[in-house]
């Protein structure tokens, strides 16, 4: 396992828990929608970011097709599908 992978992915899980934090403060005041709807895409391509950094660090195949990359799960053996967008790739060993 690759660990500066997994670290890279666990910072980025905290980095999202302090946006969403950043979140609830701003949800009482009524008029920061547009900072409440920034804050959560901020967190959700934290999050997918994360996702791919662990998944790396596991030695999953991701695709870079798009970003952040998507997760390749093994649909045959030497081929995989991306998780996010459907690319199919065959691969050896």
């Amino acid at each position: 396992m690759d660990i500066d992978s997994l670290t890279k992915g666990i910072g980025l899980v905290s980095n999202t828990i302090t946006t969403l934090k950043k979140l609830k403060e701003l949800i009482p005041s009524g008029d920061k929608k547009q900072d409440i709807e920034q804050n959560l895409e901020e967190a959700e391509k934290n999050i997918k970011i994360a996702e791919a950094e662990i998944a790396k660090g596991f030695n999953f195949q991701l695709c870079y097709r798009h970003f952040p990359p998507g997760i390749m799960l093994e649909i045959a053996p030497f081929k995989s599908k991306c998780n996010t967008c459907g690319n199919v790739e065959d691969y050896d060993s």
